[in-house]
């Protein structure tokens, strides 16, 4: 486990941190004055510095500024822990240079989750209660180092063999805008002249149809429970087709179902869309038997993430499965959503979290949520606008392996 040191003037607390913990198995030190916090840290050099801010010889914003200005401290990562929880004490100590900071009082989980968060990035993320914060790298946005391009994969009918024109979006985690960048991608390339389909995997309920205003969408719930792939023509009178675009859905069962399509049938449906279809792609929120057929497919895995940790958390993990189902890291993108023009984790910081190419920053829309009541996506009431112009990145990507 990791050594860890911890400055605060309050002997109590002290101790009730050490103790939390050692509990878990890290070896801590401890100090109750500023100054001998930064000598101890230059001394021991610790994987984790926590540092308290009100303290009376040193507060622990000057802590801070010392260690990252000493080369012997400045790449420790620091969690500042205080009393202190406006915002304006937040800000002050990540321009400081702390990597994370916690608020008091804290519960023995909350402290081991943001040290182990924290632990796990390193100093090169900036932690701001949960959200990376960092100076955002522009020149090499696109392309991190290391990060190989999405490769063009062959299209062949093989079981688990990718096919060219299928395309999955997926995001293990709710709320990081999967589905709204699956339906707007299906619109951009339906503007285009492409045919398109769309395919909600989903098993506790669809989303696109609501997206769509697709009230009762047809739905691969008829294909549950079958042995043997079902013809061209039982997949295809599925379809629902959105009539403004002429996008074809596949939807998903309205309510939550424990039975999944098997990963037989899955390969089968795929098989005949990309057969008819210019495009197909897939939405997937959750991993399973059937999506991971669906994933293996794909010619792209594009993950959907949002600029907080745990979205970047599940991004890693799930970059972290994949390979184990035989999808190779080179199929995979990463599609930013929501981004604000002052994103809590700049782009530079999460390419080297994912350590995979930037596809496509879909910026942030007030009316996103409104667009989604009304079932009209945001490409389509404002064509040719900022989300548009995002997406078009993807479509680029998509030409690569097309």
């Amino acid at each position: 486990m990791a050594r860890i040191l911890v400055v605060d003037d309050d002997l109590n607390l002290l101790q009730m941190v050490r103790l939390m913990l050692e509990r878990v198995g890290h070896e801590v030190e401890t100090t109750n004055k500023g100054a001998e916090g930064i000598a101890r840290a230059a001394q021991m050099k610790p994987d984790l510095a926590i540092i308290d801010i009100m303290m009376p010889d040193l507060d622990g914003y000057n802590v801070v500024r010392r260690m990252r200005a000493d080369p012997a401290t400045a790449r420790i990562p620091i969690l500042v822990l205080t009393a202190r929880s406006q915002e304006m004490d937040k800000q002050t100590a990540m321009r400081a240079g702390a990597n994370a900071f916690l608020s008091k009082p804290v519960t023995a989980q909350q402290l081991t989750e943001r040290v182990n968060s924290v632990l796990e990035m390193g100093v090169d993320y900036h932690v701001h209660t949960g959200l990376l914060t960092e100076p955002m790298d522009l020149e090499n946005a696109h392309q991190p180092i290391g990060a190989e391009p999405l490769s063009q994969q062959p299209d062949t009918h093989d079981n688990g063999t990718p096919l060219r024109n299928v395309l999955a979006v997926t995001s293990l985690r709710g709320g990081s805008g999967g589905t709204t960048l699956a339906v707007n991608l299906g619109m951009v390339l339906a503007r285009q002249g492409q045919r398109v389909a769309l395919v909600d995997l989903s098993a506790t309920g669809g989303q696109i149809g609501l997206h769509l205003r697709l009230p009762t969408p047809q739905h691969w719930g008829a294909l549950l429970g079958m042995e043997h792939l079902p013809d061209a023509d039982h997949v295809l009178a599925l379809l629902t087709v959105h009539t403004p675009s002429q996008v074809a859905v596949l939807g998903a069962p309205p309510a939550p179902t424990i039975e999944r399509l098997s990963a037989y049938i899955v390969r089968g449906m795929l098989r005949t869309l990309s057969a008819h279809f210019d495009t197909t792609l897939v939405d997937i929120s959750t991993l399973d038997e059937a999506s991971a057929a669906a994933l293996q497919m794909a010619a792209i895995v594009l993950l959907a993430v949002t600029d907080d940790l745990a979205s970047v958390q599940t991004a890693q993990q799930t970059i972290g499965v994949l390979p184990s189902l035989g999808i190779e890291r080179e199929r995979i993108g990463i599609a930013l959503s929501h981004v604000h023009p002052t994103p809590d984790i700049p782009l530079s910081a999460m390419q080297r979290a994912l350590k995979r190419p930037l596809v496509a920053e879909i910026p942030y829309h007030a009316e996103q949520g409104a667009a989604i009541r009304r079932g009209v996506p945001l490409v389509v009431a404002e064509p040719g606008g900022p989300y548009e112009q995002a997406l078009r990145k993807v479509q680029q990507a998509l030409a690569r392996v097309g």
